[in-house]
């Protein structure tokens, strides 16, 4: 199946759908992060902040290929290279024509290959808001084991949520790679059937 998104640097062109999609209510209702209306300038500045190169983070923009158009961003955040881990930092796939899931799974392998081929690391682990049918879905779609709960930890839309941690490590990812787990056909048989088990 041939990619529907590629992967560049952040630009400072970007921060105009940045600041529009950190602003969406809907978009941003179960991110852990505080949903806070920023300004346009407040966004540039992220921008420039996050296009350069840092030993402890990545940040890119993700970009539909046949037009090349920004639809999203991502990023790996608390890279440590004693502890050998990185952070699934966000996905946000702001672009409603590439909300289908396969932005966000080539955005999700793409982290992989990155986090644990290119980096060489050994652990890669994220978090994500008990509820959040998607973002909860990733634990068992790209095998990535619940490693705990912490109670009550994000407040979000009036209330507090109990937030999920998952992780995978290199030897895993490894496994599943080599098994086939990981191509496009596996990955969409084995979504169809957690959405079917999920209702």
């Amino acid at each position: 199946m041939e990619k529907t998104v590629y992967f560049r640097a952040l630009e400072d062109e970007d921060a105009v759908l940045i600041h529009q999609w950190k602003n969406d209510d809907e978009l941003n209702a179960y991110t852990i992060g505080l949903n806070k209306k920023t300004c346009y300038e407040e966004e540039l500045e992220w921008v420039r902040a996050h296009k350069m190169y840092h030993p402890y983070s990545a940040y890119w923009a993700i970009c539909a290929k046949d037009t090349g158009k920004m639809v999203g961003w991502a990023c790996l955040t608390n890279i440590h290279y004693i502890n050998s881990s990185a952070e699934t930092g966000a996905i946000v796939i702001g672009d409603p024509q590439y909300r289908d899931g396969y932005a966000w799974i080539e955005t999700i392998l793409f982290m992989l290959e990155y986090a644990f081929e290119r980096l060489n690391l050994n652990r890669l682990y994220g978090k994500s808001i008990l509820g959040h049918k998607s973002s909860n879905m990733v634990e068992e779609l790209m095998f990535m084991p619940r490693e705990g709960l912490l109670r009550q930890a994000a407040y979000k839309n009036g209330r507090f949520y109990d937030v999920s941690y998952a992780a995978i490590l290199r030897d895993e990812y490894y496994a599943h790679k080599n098994a086939g787990d990981y191509e496009m056909p596996a990955i969409i048989r084995r979504l169809k059937q957690l959405r079917k088990s999920s209702k």
